[in-house]
């Protein structure tokens, strides 16, 4: 039998990479750091994964055989690193780079390359693994020779699990029923996996972009422009039953899809990407799936970072000569956010954000998080941020 390792047994790597390995005839590894999932883990061999739609109801998916190995035991991790070919990391930007850093240690006795599908939301993360591995001591000569870097375009949306359901079930995860895994196909040494959900493209960089400008974009601004006008909404989708917030949602998408069809046109057309907008927001108005306002909006620093998908969306708009207005509405937005999580808390970043554009407007957040310059760019971008200095929608009366 095949075997795939994950690093990290979060949603994503249970609700998604697991999902799709195991439906292809792989048994799945866990790697993670959390005792009591890798416990799990080992003590059933399976999981559960309830797949939630407004048009299908629930769908349940066992995936098994599935096994748990803690990340502090580096035998056992360069064990099960050797028996296979393929790897992924799930863990976020926080852990990336320490995943790689265990990788590099294991790579100078391998006998065939690993390739490593890296399902993370980090632009260039091909670069920023290569980066680690480097720091680590791996020449050059053997990363290109021992590891696969493969970059992926992560579109599954996975909701914050009560408490109450992930104390009774710490393996349990709910996602929608959208489960194509987008890959580099240039990235893989070895050949690609036989998987009925992998989806290889090449070049990658079109995809990616397409899923933070218009994905990752589209998400945050349906949070902020209808956080504007619907304070008490605790779900994405009802910020959407509002028209003006699902038209104000829309045009921003649709503008980067504008400014993509310009920049990648052997890739994508224009009506492929608005087919793409209009899916996006019937998946973003997904009752069933229960996804909240909270953590679609939440992280405010890293959301309004100028490498991230709103100011990104806007420079790319200026790039391709596309007007970025509706694009600029939500970065106005952004810092009148206050969602909170189900026992009434903030990130504690989101609520310094908002205090200090309170007191010092919106120069702080152009100084501070999307660290300006003086350049004639970085002075462009300044002027179309910082006017106008207000939200895009009015409140709903």
């Amino acid at each position: 039998m095949n075997k795939i390792c994950i690093f990290g047994a979060g949603n994503i790597g249970r609700s998604f990479i697991g999902r799709v390995f195991s439906a292809s005839g792989y048994e799945v590894v866990f790697i993670d750091v959390d005792q009591r999932v890798i416990d799990a883990l080992n003590r059933r061999g399976s999981y559960e994964i309830v797949e939630k739609s407004d048009d299908h109801g629930e769908r349940r998916t066992t995936v098994k055989p599935v096994r748990g190995v803690l990340a502090t035991d580096s035998l056992a991790v360069a064990k099960e690193l050797a028996g296979t070919s393929v790897a992924a990391t799930a863990v976020g930007g926080g852990a990336f780079g320490h995943v790689i850093t265990t990788i590099a240690t294991t790579l100078s006795d391998r006998s065939e390359p690993l390739d490593l599908i890296m399902a993370e939301n980090i632009h260039g993360a091909a670069g920023l693994a290569r980066q680690h591995l480097q720091r680590a001591g791996v020449s050059r000569d053997t990363i290109d020779r021992q590891i696969g870097l493969v970059e992926t375009s992560i579109g599954k949306m996975v909701p914050i699990m009560p408490a109450e359901v992930r104390r009774r079930d710490p393996l349990l995860c709910w996602a929608e029923p959208y489960n194509t895994l987008i890959v580099d196909a240039a990235g893989f040494l070895n050949a690609i996996p036989d998987v009925g959900d992998l989806k290889p493209v090449s070049p990658i960089a079109p995809w990616v972009e397409r899923k933070l400008y218009i994905h990752n974009m589209g998400h945050a601004a349906t949070a902020y422009l209808g956080h504007l006008r619907n304070r008490n909404a605790t779900y994405i989708w009802e910020l959407l039953t509002d028209t003006p917030t699902r038209q104000a949602v829309a045009a921003a998408m649709e503008r980067s899809a504008e400014a993509l069809a310009r920049r990648y046109p052997a890739v994508f057309t224009s009506g492929s990407l608005r087919e793409h907008v209009d899916d996006l927001l019937r998946r973003f108005s997904n009752r069933a799936l229960g996804d909240t306002v909270y953590r679609v909006g939440r992280d405010l620093h890293r959301k309004l970072r100028r490498d991230d998908r709103i100011v990104g969306s806007i420079e790319l708009a200026l790039r391709a000569g596309v007007d970025p207005s509706p694009i600029v509405a939500v970065f106005h937005a952004a810092p009148h956010f206050t969602a909170r999580d189900e026992d009434g808390s903030r990130l504690p970043g989101d609520e310094e954000c908002v205090q200090r554009v309170e007191h010092a407007g919106t120069a702080w957040i152009l100084n501070e998080i999307v660290d300006l310059g003086d350049g004639t760019e970085d002075r462009r971008l300044r002027a179309i941020l910082s006017s106008p200095d207000s939200p895009g929608l009015p409140p709903r009366r």
